[in-house]
């Protein structure tokens, strides 16, 4: 039986994007939330930096990444069985993969998130990809909540965005594959997950509150997807993945279907090295 409404599934392939309401209690975002944010606190105690003196990038989020490998406190939340079918459901697959998990903190008066597509930051061609948002206090416009351009995931690959701003700038929203589509922003209550494909063009809002955005977010790949390319990623060269093999491993793995209870132990540090091909 499916967990999520046909009108749902619908809903997120026609535009790309859905809030899926009521996925997570109170006492879950409490506990999570806690732990989240003693791993952001513990892996940026060392930056003294104010806002201001943070490149582009950063003043956009605080990024940490695979917490599921590092917080065991964490682990459940990325491997959650509902979360895990909701993603396979709206991606009309029967498996799916955890790609990566990410705390993006935003911090008060941090800038807007550049307009970008998620999936052609890496080699993995057309697989399906698709990000569960979990806004820790929910979201509004106002303290950085998602902007999504609907149908843009029919677009296809577009060029890369370079959200660090180090060459030449691409105004993806001028592409003429999606021009004249303004992204629409998406609030979110507390307890909702904003999913996304890992096609469609979407942005975040600027933080004009006085308080940090508190997101996490978990990206699922379709089971049975294959590298593409040979360029580097560092989640495909440490499992040791070369071209045209199938992405799976201890470091990247099954969020559904599992065993409830039955939580990954962490990966190793690195695989068998593979170069361009």
């Amino acid at each position: 039986m499916g967990l999520l409404d046909q009108d749902v599934i619908e809903r997120f392939g026609r535009d790309g994007f859905v809030v899926t309401e009521g996925m997570l209690t109170d006492d879950e975002l409490d506990h999570y939330g806690e732990a989240i944010d003693a791993a952001v606190a513990r892996r940026t105690e060392g930056d003294r930096r104010t806002l201001s003196e943070k490149g582009t990038y950063e003043q956009s989020f605080i990024q940490c990444m695979r917490l599921w490998e590092t917080e065991e406190a964490v682990r459940p939340l990325v491997f959650s069985l509902a979360l895990g079918q909701a993603a396979a459901e709206l991606l009309g697959v029967d498996a799916v993969r955890i790609w990566q998990d990410q705390a993006l903190y935003k911090e008060p008066g941090g800038r807007i998130t550049d307009p970008h597509q998620d999936a052609t930051f890496w080699p993995i061609g057309d697989a399906p990809l698709i990000s569960a948002w979990i806004p820790l206090d929910g979201s509004t416009r106002g303290t950085g909540a998602m902007a999504y351009v609907p149908g843009s995931h029919r677009a296809g690959r577009l060029r890369p965005v370079n959200l660090l701003h180090t060459t030449e700038p691409y105004d993806i929203l001028a592409d003429p594959a999606v021009a004249g589509r303004e992204p629409v922003t998406v609030e979110a209550p507390r307890g909702s997950v904003v999913w996304h494909h890992g096609l469609t063009v979407h942005q975040a809002e600027p933080n004009a509150s006085e308080q940090m955005r508190r997101t996490f977010t978990i990206v699922y790949i379709a089971d049975g997807a294959r590298r593409e390319k040979g360029w580097h990623t560092f989640p495909l060269e440490r499992a040791g993945i070369g071209v045209g093999e199938r992405i799976e491993g201890p470091s990247l793995p099954l969020a559904w279907p599992r065993v409830a209870g039955d939580l990954p132990e962490p990966p190793g540090e690195l695989g068998r090295p593979t170069g361009p091909q």
